[in-house]
């Protein structure tokens, strides 16, 4: 807070009796001076003078409730001053003469200098700040402040100042332009009263008073009138000369108060709005401090200078949410560039989010999705800024080397570049060029379709890029050249491929055959061989089961049975379960195996069991159910049909299989009610739902349609309830289960207490960080 105004400590009757003092001792009778040289009778006035205004200028405060009005305060303390420097002028002119004037215009500024303090300097600030703020809030609420600036205001100066700035380039605001009233008035500033800052009981009061001037057009004119003349006086009592620094540093406070009012307004232009406000401020000060012959733009370089600083340092402070919030900040992205051009200072941006994006960003709490999503957006933003692309280079450093550390960074970007929804879809449907390997330097475009608008790098960017071509390549072409190669990519959309054509149970592939098409565009057709054959398997076997499908009818066999048959060599190796397939499935396997050996007599298929769904229809005493499972699941189901309790151990010997491996799929038919544990591993047949545990009766019916049994070299968990499957023991798995499960229920309940409803995907990957080993699914979260 600034020092209160000294003068506001006298009365009124206080400093007429001051002036009048002074005024009395012009008798030119009482003259000590009278034969003394001019130097010295100069200086005997001086040091009469001098008393007189250290008593004005340093008077204690007497009243507490003295006037907090510092504008007016201090206009009539230069007032004040102003008399008593025409009674010191009168004296001096009689002893030098019009000869020796410029002896007493010395001492009048030694005076000056010696009794303006700290405190007076403060006021002097105060009451600059306030009253540019105060002409500011005018212009905003009434254009015809202009036109009252017009007429208090010298145009001659003016002119005088566009005139020395017309070689230079910059701008001083003519106040005869109807039109800075219509750029200054912005959307914010016409519903807001707030220009002046109220957080301060004084500023507050200040406040209301300048609320109640723009409300008033007449009351405007008196104020500027009354400004202008306080500027006068200034100059007229040689004060500016002594105080530069301290109207510039009420200057940079009106700059740095402006300048911050624009703090996370990121979707509106804002700087030629404050570039005309502080322009119009320097302006209206070159214009009043000085006279027409001295007219010197001082203030208008130094005003603009302390916008740019200080607008660069507040946008460079939100550069990092301003990238969140792309593409709605472009605006803001627009003039922190000007900015920063201005300045020269985009590799201390640069090192600035470097050092932000480390901090807010690369961190085990943030997803790996998260991290691509803010990367692309700063791909787009420093682009923006910086053509270069010198400024994206230093700042995905640590980005690049961070993603390459996570695991499933590959899969995150294969999975947004196949999503239509996402902006990587874009670019792999743009076919820009294909992307080859280059290397050592990373992946770059292929020439044919580099840009052909080439300027050479800057100097800054000599130890900065790897290759220069990398700043001409699309979002995709920058994440694939993460890795030294594309084959990391490719394989892992072939795993991505190959799960979806293993998920399709109508053999329909329109969408994936179009994701191959559009990767063949970006990556070449020889890196996409494998999925071209992994297509037309599913084709061919489409053929094949209508060949099947016909057949059955022709023999009249019932045929629910729907296979994928696949090419092992051209699709990833996939687990094996072992166990003894029901004989209601197995006859079904044998009689497609066989249709299919006649249709390709050389070829012999081999069936996946840990792939591929059944459709069950379930007929229990109160309620018939259909769900569908793995075929290791339907195969503990028809254990049960002919022996409604079993225990553990039977159950596993009747399957071929261990315990832990039955275990979990008879914990899948638990979770739906069809199968209940009454004692310790032993199992039993849930017929009604209210029946006791020790009185079960009823049978279990024989499913009334398979679906679908599909065998393949690489494919997905159909099982989204069956949890770890290689288990402990027989007898605490259940519990150890159980507990695992109670301990994601409490970790989950705490991720969204903190940070409120989240996707079931980002849960998922949180889990898997903080709790890894445990195998949880999205149907356990659900449950």
């Amino acid at each position: 807070m600034y020092a209160c105004s000294p003068f506001s400590t006298l009365s009124e009757d206080d400093i007429q009796r001051i002036v009048q003092q002074i005024k009395a001792r012009a008798n030119p009778a009482d003259m000590p001076w009278a034969g003394l040289s001019v130097e010295k009778a100069i200086d005997s006035l001086a040091a009469e003078y001098r008393n007189e205004l250290q008593q004005l200028c340093t008077a204690e405060r007497i009243d507490g409730s003295a006037a907090s009005d510092v504008f007016h305060g201090f206009l009539h303390f230069l007032q004040s001053l102003n008399s008593v420097f025409c009674s010191y002028s009168e004296r001096a002119s009689r002893i030098c003469g019009a000869e020796q004037h410029i002896i007493g215009d010395m001492a009048w500024n030694a005076l000056i200098y010696q009794v303006l303090d700290a405190r007076v300097l403060a006021w002097m600030e105060e009451w600059l700040y306030v009253s540019l703020s105060c002409v500011l809030h005018c212009v905003v609420r009434q254009p015809s402040t202009i036109a009252h600036l017009n007429s208090a205001i010298d145009s001659g100066i003016v002119a005088r100042l566009q005139q020395i700035h017309r070689d230079t380039g910059a701008v001083v605001v003519g106040f005869g332009d109807p039109a800075i009233a219509q750029l200054l008035v912005s959307e914010d500033d016409t519903e807001s009263d707030d220009t002046l800052d109220s957080s301060d009981p004084i500023q507050s009061e200040r406040h209301k008073l300048f609320a109640r001037v723009a409300r008033d057009p007449h009351q405007i004119g008196l104020f500027i009138n009354d400004f202008a003349s306080g500027c006068q006086l200034l100059v007229t009592l040689r004060i500016v000369a002594y105080a530069s620094r301290t109207l510039s540093n009420a200057v940079d406070r009106l700059v740095d108060a402006n300048v911050q009012r624009q703090a996370n307004r990121w979707d509106t232009p804002c700087l030629d709005q404050l570039l005309t406000q502080v322009r119009l401020v320097a302006t209206i000060l070159d214009a009043l401090l000085c006279s027409p012959a001295t007219a010197q733009p001082f203030f208008l370089g130094h005003a603009e200078s302390r916008l740019y600083t200080k607008f660069s340092e507040l946008r460079v402070s939100e550069l990092f949410g301003i990238i969140i919030d792309y593409p709605d900040s472009r605006l803001a992205i627009a003039d922190l560039r000007a900015c920063v051009v201005r300045l020269r200072a985009m590799r201390q941006m640069a090192h600035s989010l470097r050092n932000a994006i480390q901090q807010r960003l690369l961190h085990p709490g943030a997803t790996t999705s998260d991290i691509l999503t803010q990367y692309i957006s700063a791909i787009r933003c420093l682009r923006l800024l910086d053509p270069s692309s010198t400024v994206l280079e230093i700042v995905a450093r640590p980005i690049r080397s961070y993603l390459r550390s996570r695991e499933d960074t590959v899969s995150c970007i294969v999975q947004d570049m196949v999503s239509e929804e996402s902006e990587l879809f874009e670019d792999l449907a743009s076919g820009n060029g294909i992307i080859m390997d280059n290397g050592a330097e990373g992946v770059v475009y292929d020439e044919d379709y580099a840009d052909k608008s080439w300027e050479p790098l800057p100097i800054e960017a000599k130890n900065v890029y790897l290759t220069a071509q990398r700043r001409d390549a699309d979002v995709l072409s920058l994440l694939v050249s993460i890795y030294e190669t594309k084959d990391v990519f490719v394989q892992e959309f072939e795993r991505h491929l190959a799960q979806r054509l293993l998920a399709c149970t109508d053999y329909s592939a329109e969408r994936e055959i179009r994701q191959v098409e559009m990767m063949k565009l970006r990556f070449g057709d020889r890196a996409l061989e494998k999925c071209e054959v992994m297509l037309k398997d599913v084709a061919d076997s489409k053929r094949t089961d209508q060949h099947v499908s016909e057949t059955s009818q022709e023999k009249q066999w019932d045929m629910p049975l729907h296979a994928l048959i696949i090419s092992r060599q051209f699709w990833s190796a996939m687990p094996k379960e072992q166990f003894a397939v029901p004989h209601e499935m197995a006859d079904m396997r044998n009689k497609y195996a066989g249709m299919y050996e006649s249709l390709r007599p050389a070829r012999k298929l081999e069936w996946r069991d840990a792939l591929g769904s059944v459709t069950l229809r379930i007929e229990l005493a109160d309620r018939t159910l259909s769900v569908s499972a793995k075929p290791a699941q339907a195969a503990v189901l028809f254990a049960f049909q002919e022996t409604p309790v079993m225990t553990l151990t039977e159950l596993a010997q009747k399957m071929e299989c261990s315990e832990e491996f039955v275990l979990s799929r008879v914990r899948f038919w638990q979770t739906r009610g069809v199968v209940r544990e009454t004692d310790a591993n032993v199992f039993e047949v849930v017929e009604a739902e209210d029946s006791s545990r020790n009185n079960v009766t009823g049978h279990m019916s024989r499913p009334a349609a398979v679906s679908s049994g599909a065998g393949s070299d690489q494919g997905e968990d159909y099982d989204d309830d069956e949890g770890d499957s290689g288990g402990g023991g027989a007898a605490n798995a259940s519990n150890a289960r159980t507990e695992a499960l109670r301990v994601h229920f409490n970790f989950v309940e705490g991720i969204l207490r903190n940070f409120g409803p989240l996707p079931l995907d980002r849960i998922l990957s949180m889990l898997g960080m903080f709790l890894p080993g445990e195998n949880t699914t999205a149907e356990d979260l659900r449950s």
